[in-house]
């Protein structure tokens, strides 16, 4: 089992846990007297986390998932104030939906939301930023943000869903703000894997381990390349690929070469 040297406090953590294992690092939404209801605090602690994680060799693979009943229910709208003054936890950057959006889509390590329960309005939007989605069956998936509440919503979602599932798809579940179950979920495209109870966590540690021993290198290109391209035309997509074939040297395009020339398992380090 690979160690981590953390150079933060993880005991001090507020409102999330941190683990690593085998080259995965989880974050856990973790104020379960709230559902996971996001905070300031716990927002700028995930921001921080996530930042880590980029910066260390040893993490391949980033999870998300929620302690308790249910992954995330949406903000806590009485726990969005300033942070603390000695809060430890300082993110590069500013602490906002957005911004850990961007730092989900920008990351070079593949990310993966696990969700169990519910995942609702905001805490829908941190799911989708992620590369993949794993959830259970019985899982409910909603936004009631504009047909209940009347708010704006502008928090990612009609981007995300949008690109997610189409618009047609991302007027009727944005709108009109019925729940859907996994296996809805599944069949319009908005997440990657649905499984029973039984089968959820098997499912999800499947593709941790999958891609912590994949070429860590080579998918952060390939995400670089999927979440560029989708402004872009193809012309100018295709000018903008070609260079990276010489720019960017990756150690592992060796090693598959030479492990599907001598018909074994390659090896990945990531690099």
């Amino acid at each position: 089992m690979t160690t981590l040297a953390i150079d933060f406090d993880v005991e001090s953590l507020a409102e999330t846990q941190f683990s690593f294992a085998d080259g995965v690092a989880t974050l856990t939404l973790h104020k379960p007297e709230l559902r996971n209801a996001i905070s300031t605090i716990m927002l700028a602690e995930l921001i921080f986390l996530i930042q880590w994680c980029e910066r260390s060799e040893d993490v391949r693979v980033v999870l998300l998932n929620g302690s308790g009943q249910g992954f995330c229910p949406g903000d806590n709208l009485r726990g969005m104030g300033p942070l603390p003054e000695d809060f430890q936890f300082l993110p590069e950057g500013p602490v906002t939906h957005a911004a850990i959006q961007q730092c989900l889509r920008t990351s070079a390590k593949p990310t993966i939301a696990a969700i169990h329960g519910f995942a609702l309005g905001v805490g829908l939007d941190l799911a989708m930023a992620c590369d993949f989605r794993v959830v259970t069956e019985s899982v409910r998936l909603q936004d009631q943000r504009v047909i209940d509440r009347g708010m704006h919503a502008v928090t990612g979602c009609a981007w995300l869903q949008t690109r997610a599932i189409g618009s047609a798809r991302a007027l009727e579940f944005l709108i009109l703000g019925e729940a859907i179950d996994g296996s809805t979920a599944k069949a319009w495209g908005m997440v990657t894997k649905v499984e029973g109870e039984v089968g959820f966590m098997p499912a999800v540690n499947a593709l941790t381990q999958r891609l912590a021993k994949a070429p860590t290198k080579a998918i952060g290109l390939m995400k670089r390349q999927i979440y560029t391209g989708e402004t872009m035309s193809h012309a100018a997509f295709m000018e903008f690929a070609a260079p990276l074939i010489t720019s960017v040297d990756i150690q592992d395009r060796k090693e598959g070469i030479q492990a599907f020339l001598d018909k074994r398992p390659a090896n990945f380090t990531g690099t």
